[in-house]
């Protein structure tokens, strides 16, 4: 299983074997996160690797793991945003080493801070206690028709690319984004609604708007569509009343 596969399987998992990590593997897991694809290099992501035995959990969602990866990011919204990105990356990667992965918002561990970025959330890793992968099929997401307007008809691989971002994972499983499809790109807006006015959600949906753009990152290798992110200033400019202008895929040929 590639990373691009592992979109399709990955499953949040919640219980957690005590069986270790091979040291050979972490080792892996740590160059992979040195040498991880960045949305804005302009905004830095920090990920701290550590065991569950030196370190004590607080938190919400608590969720017992051998171990944990910190996130580090700033607080404007592109930081947020990278942050997503870089760490669905990483979660992606554990999936396709067949470990057990879970998102905790809500939950404090490792370093507050960490060289001048705050921690965002923590997500905890290791071999599952039961089962580590899905059937997409199951995964609980809108459908396309629901989370897409379409301008023109789409292509195979742009249909592959919008559907490898629908089985993105979101907080409270929220799915913020919306698409307006057209041949050659597609306009991404992040949804609005109330909830989104308190601080703290309105950063998980900036941090959930990267792990999507990671999709379509890794689906766009994976078929060798040659791939642009724009930000185009009529966009931002305009207001609009249920979401916000994030960013242009164009795609080309």
């Amino acid at each position: 299983m590639n990373v691009y596969e592992a979109i399709y399987s990955r499953r949040s998992v919640r219980r957690f074997l005590t069986d270790p990590v091979p040291e050979e593997v972490l080792g892996q897991i740590r160059r992979f996160i040195r040498n991880i694809s960045s949305l804005d290099h302009k905004s830095r992501v920090e990920i701290e690797m550590f065991e569950r035995g030196n370190e004590k959990l607080k938190g919400l969602w608590k969720v017992e793991a051998p171990f944990y990866l910190a996130v580090y990011c700033g607080g404007d919204t592109a930081s947020v945003r990278n942050a997503g990105y870089v760490a669905e990356q990483v979660v992606l990667y554990l999936t396709s080493r067949e470990l057990g992965t879970c998102y905790l918002g809500e939950t404090k561990a490792g370093m507050q801070e960490k060289d001048g970025l705050g921690r965002f959330l923590v997500i905890a890793f290791g071999y599952a206690d039961g089962p580590a992968f899905r059937d997409p099929a199951t995964a609980r997401r809108l459908p396309l028709g629901s989370l897409c307007v379409y301008k023109d008809e789409p292509g195979e691989n742009l249909k592959a690319v919008l559907k490898a971002a629908r089985l993105a994972p979101s907080s409270f499983n929220s799915q913020p984004w919306r698409f307006v499809v057209y041949g050659d790109r597609v306009y991404i807006f992040a949804k609005r609604d109330a909830i989104t006015r308190i601080r703290r959600m309105a950063a998980l949906r900036d941090f959930n708007i990267g792990i999507m753009l990671s999709h379509i990152m890794l689906a766009a290798e994976e078929f060798w569509m040659n791939m642009e992110t724009v930000t185009e200033e009529q966009f931002l400019k305009k207001a609009y009343k249920n979401g916000d202008y994030v960013c242009t895929i164009v795609f080309h040929s």
